[in-house]
């Protein structure tokens, strides 16, 4: 999707769309505490390529850097906007009284509860009764 075909979600779309992104969310943690278990040796590796071409292990900790920008492209190719990792938040753009605002899931949630201003984040949450 180019930024020029930007998609907004209903409530109902949104929702339907919660099952698949709580399994790729899920993969983007295990895949973001893989790397900061891997981050020492990523160092490491680094600090290896000057002297003697890397490591036997660089592989591995690159295709998980990849799998990870992957999985992140696919949630933000769907038109979803990822917010954050720690924790884990997706925001939905929406149309609202013909101005735009974020359904705003975060992992755990079973369905989109709140939404946002655009420039209020996560802080200025609101029930969905209120939008």
């Amino acid at each position: 999707m180019t930024m020029q075909e930007k998609k907004y979600f209903t409530v109902e779309e949104a929702n339907e769309y919660i099952p698949e992104l709580t399994g790729q969310v899920k993969a983007l943690i295990q895949l973001r505490n893989m790397l900061g278990n891997l981050r020492a040796e990523l160092d490491a590796f680094f600090e290896a390529i000057p002297s003697n071409g890397g490591d036997k292990n660089a592989f591995s900790h690159l295709q998980v850097g990849v799998e990870l920008k992957r999985l992140l492209d696919r949630i933000e190719a769907s038109g979803c906007l990822i917010k954050g990792l720690d924790p884990p938040l997706v925001d939905f753009p929406h149309m609202r009284d013909g101005r735009e605002v974020y359904l705003c899931w975060r992992y755990g949630e079973k369905e989109i509860e709140y939404w946002h201003e655009i420039d209020s984040g996560y802080d200025g949450r609101q029930p969905l009764d209120k939008l």
